[in-house]
């Protein structure tokens, strides 16, 4: 298995209220989709550019089971815990392998992840996202690296939710309809965009 799916995206939106949705904080970083491969591990954006090498901090992906895809972000929290973009992208924008290999060290991201495509090779494509964000769950659980992280959820109160995140500061709110199938490099209503 050495296929690189593109990410799903979204749409825009207002804020709302559903049980149907699991609605996150949209992070303010670089999309990134990530793979442990029999060979190795992978990093790799939305046209499907390699980021391996600027982050060798993400080594840890090699302690994920063989033939597993996330995707997620990759950030730079602040002090105030808020992604910052301008700090994300000053380290995407590194070619030299020396300040690469400092800044991984002076300026450590993190891959917030969202999504399980593929675990030891079974496609979970098709499963609905509740199944999908409950085995990805358990498996950052288990793993318990600093530099990976779950995005964690708010199920219902959309509304409050969202208020609540334009209040500390953050970009806006992700709202995914938790019986969504994953489609690579698809535009989907079932996933929505909502931003101050």
């Amino acid at each position: 298995m050495n296929q690189r799916p593109l990410p799903m995206l979204a749409v825009a939106s207002a804020p709302f209220d559903s049980p149907e949705y699991v609605f996150e904080v949209k992070w303010d970083g670089v999309r990134a989709l990530a793979a442990r491969w029999t060979r190795g591990w992978s990093v790799w954006g939305r046209e499907g550019a390699d980021y391996s090498g600027r982050y060798p901090e993400l080594e840890v992906l090699r302690r994920l089971p063989t033939d597993t895809i996330l995707d997620g972000e990759l950030v730079r929290p602040g002090p105030s815990g808020r992604s910052e973009l301008e700090a994300i992208l000053s380290r995407h924008q590194l070619s030299s392998p020396a300040r690469i290999h400092r800044a991984s060290h002076s300026q450590p991201i993190c891959y917030v992840v969202f999504d399980l495509l593929y675990h030891r090779g079974q496609s979970l494509l098709g499963q609905p996202l509740r199944e999908r964000r409950a085995a990805l769950q358990e498996l950052i659980e288990r793993l318990q690296e600093p530099v990976l992280l779950f995005s964690e959820g708010e199920f219902g109160p959309g509304k409050a939710f969202f208020a609540a995140l334009v209040a500390q500061g953050q970009e806006g709110m992700m709202a995914k309809h938790l019986a969504s199938r994953y489609r690579p490099g698809r535009r989907s209503a079932a996933w929505r965009k909502i931003k101050p």
